[in-house]
């Protein structure tokens, strides 16, 4: 069967039962006609004998029926094991192109009618295929079906519609024909997909069956499939790749894109450079956290350094934190059962030793070497006696600091009782907003992880075009590519989900105030808007607004209560602290901005007597970091470019000298591309 415009049906004596269905096959490659003729394969023995269909469910794996398997290798259908030798696959709705596959998965036809499934390898992917996405439908019951079969009057293929009617006991759900006129399937048809038009995806597996000598026709539902073979479920059931208002990890350093030349150049100044901090500094929302856990820490624990992570929260002391973190690597040692002895005890062998002195005797380890990342430094207590923790004089060869800082903080950081001096010992690095090809990344390499899933034509350059290069978009681009995930049909993530939610831009927002109209409703209201308001505070020195933690002793059981459930909706996240309990804080400081209710909160905030600053101040704040910003990033390139013309021309060399090796050019500043710095559209 070609791929142009064509009909194909039933032959006209009856042979194969079923409803006639004509078929023009679709020009648009996410409808159902062309993603089922990339994908449905036809399985065959060496010696040219089909079994029946099967179908791709990832690059080199495809899914079919056991006894499709038997027929095409031949042993006798009561034998029970996976038959031993190589099949032969094709697409023959998709043209020439054969790969070779063997038995990977087998659960056999069982008596009681379950089983009669098989899972294929290929030894290499087949060109140009792309696999099926499988939906659980629930309720499958009624619903339209599409469903394609090899049989001897149609080789090439025959579709044939029908409709799904209740589940029998062994977890299959019958296929009915589409009219009077239909009957059950052929055997051509075991081992393919079921379209279901309904759900716009695949939802079963034909299997046909004989009973009695009678033919009928049955589907097995994604998640008996799963039940039959567990290995399955990471295949049909994908975790979302991404991360939504999360911030990624150094466990999420494998699905973490479109920084790797700023973890590089940072993680290069921390190994290599003259001095032993690194100031990563940028806008809210611009990935600093992400980028010094997910893409430095990787790369500095491969260089034999273990990673302590302290996030500054403005109220949990430093020991307190460290002491946390020490305890979380090393595990509670001769104070099992006892947190709180376990905690104090590591707080004196910081106070005793000091940060690399306590990390050496409760990890184990009388070499270690350790990097520190300090996560949004700006919320550090002001806490002087904290200096010879964080940040020791002389300090240690075997310490080495990251500190994630805002760049509206710039102002005020000097007066900063501890950051002050930190920072006049710091490489300072500035990270700009991602560019237009970072951000294509950001989309699209997650996507190679989950081959069967892909975006609406048009979508990739629309939610780019929305993102531009705005200081805040990777936390709003993160949360409405998490909800396309969730919204995907038919393997795709559509273009209509992504207006119905509101586009980048729009998205965060609608969701948030969905959820408070939900979770606060008119006899709550007056404690929840309390509720927010203790989420945030304002900076020592002015500026925008952060996020903070409350403990659920601050909140009162009545506001908790109204935070457990936006925490259900993703609003708020829920944790814990070693000393102060359950706490709540807003799920990403974009909330602030995105959030109307939280906004007017925030505004409120800024303007209650002695607590805030005026409008226009804090607009001029920002507006002079981001020049501070942007000062610093020309220095950093002007800087670069003289090192790189003294390491390369040797009319630099000073005079009297004798010409030294050439060192590498320097990296390139944070947020640069090839061609300079990138902050339009190409």
């Amino acid at each position: 069967m070609s791929t142009g415009a064509h009909t194909v049906g039933v032959p006209p004596d009856g042979d194969g039962a079923g409803a006639d269905l004509a078929v023009t096959p679709s020009a648009d490659e996410g409808s159902p006609d062309a993603a089922l003729a990339s994908a449905v394969v036809r399985v065959a023995g060496t010696d040219g004998t089909v079994g029946g269909v099967g179908f791709l469910i990832a690059p080199d794996l495809v899914i079919t029926c056991a006894h499709v398997v038997r027929d095409a290798l031949g042993p006798p259908r009561e034998h029970t094991g996976a038959p031993a030798g190589e099949l032969t696959l094709d697409r023959p709705l998709a043209g020439p192109g054969r790969a070779a596959a063997e038995v990977a998965h087998w659960a056999p036809p069982r008596p009681d009618r379950t089983g009669d499934i098989a899972v294929l390898r290929l030894r290499e992917p087949l060109p140009g295929a792309v696999p099926l996405a499988m939906a659980e439908a629930g309720s499958l019951w009624g619903h339209p079906v599409r469903v394609l079969g090899l049989t001897r009057a149609f080789p090439d293929g025959v579709w044939q519609a029908g409709r799904l009617r209740g589940e029998s006991a062994e977890n299959r759900v019958l296929l009915s024909a589409a009219d009077r006129q239909g009957g059950p399937l052929e055997h051509g048809f075991s081992g393919g997909p079921v379209w279901d038009e309904q759900a716009g995806a695949v939802v079963a597996m034909v299997v046909v069956a004989e009973f009695s000598g009678a033919r009928q026709s049955f589907a097995i539902p994604t998640e008996s499939l799963v039940s039959e073979i567990p290995a399955l479920a990471g295949v049909l059931r994908p975790a979302s790749p991404f991360r939504g208002l999360d911030t990624f990890r150094e466990p999420d350093a494998d699905g973490y894109f479109g920084r790797d030349a700023e973890a590089e150049d940072i993680a290069g100044l921390l190994l290599r450079g003259g001095l032993p901090r690194v100031a990563l500094i940028g806008p809210s929302g611009c990935g600093k956290s992400s980028l010094a856990l997910a893409g430095v820490a990787p790369r500095l624990r491969a260089e034999g350094y273990e990673v302590l992570v302290l996030r500054a929260d403005g109220d949990t002391p430093p020991r307190t934190a460290l002491a946390a973190e020490l305890l979380r690597l090393a595990g509670p040692g001769p104070h099992a059962g006892d947190r709180s002895a376990a905690l104090r005890g590591l707080e004196e062998e910081l106070a005793r030793h000091g940060l690399v002195g306590a990390a050496r005797r409760a990890l184990g380890d009388p070499a270690g070497r350790y990097l520190l990342v300090l996560d949004q430094a700006e919320q550090l207590p002001a806490r002087p006696e904290a200096a010879g923790l964080l940040f020791p004089d002389p300090h240690p060869e075997a310490l080495r600091t990251l500190l994630t800082l805002r760049a509206d903080f710039l102002e005020a950081a000097p007066s900063h009782p501890l950051l002050g001096p930190a920072l006049g010992r710091a490489t300072v690095r500035p990270l700009l907003p991602m560019t237009r090809a970072q951000l294509s990344e950001v989309l699209l390499r997650p996507l190679d992880r989950t081959p069967a899933v892909s975006y609406d034509p048009g979508l990739v350059p629309r939610v780019l075009d929305d993102a531009g290069t705005e200081p805040d978009a990777l936390p709003r681009l993160g949360f409405v590519l998490e909800r396309l995930w969730e919204e995907r049909a038919a393997g795709r993530l559509r273009f209509t989900s992504y207006e119905e939610l509101g586009g980048v831009s729009g998205a965060l927002g609608r969701h948030a105030e969905g959820a408070w109209r939900a979770c606060a409703g008119p006899a709550d209201r007056e404690e929840a808007l309390r509720l927010l308001s203790g989420l945030v505070r304002l900076p020592p020195g002015g500026g925008a607004p952060l996020r903070t933690t409350l403990t659920r002793a601050e909140a009162g059981e009545t506001r908790w209560r109204i935070a457990r459930a936006l925490a259900e909706r993703r609003i708020l996240a829920l944790g814990g602290d070693p000393e102060r309990g359950p706490t709540v804080e807003l799920a990403h400081e974009a909330l602030i901005d995105a959030w109307p209710a939280l906004a007017h909160q925030a505004a409120a905030l800024r303007e209650s007597p002695g607590r805030g600053d005026d409008p226009a101040r804090e607009r001029r704040l920002r507006q002079r970091a981001l020049a501070v910003l942007g000062a610093l990033l020309v220095i950093a390139a002007v800087a670069s470019s003289l090192l790189y013309l003294a390491n390369t021309d040797p009319t630099h060399e000073p005079q009297g000298t004798t010409p030294t090796p050439r060192a590498a050019p320097a990296a390139a500043p944070v947020g640069a591309t090839d061609a300079g710095v990138e902050r339009r559209h190409p």
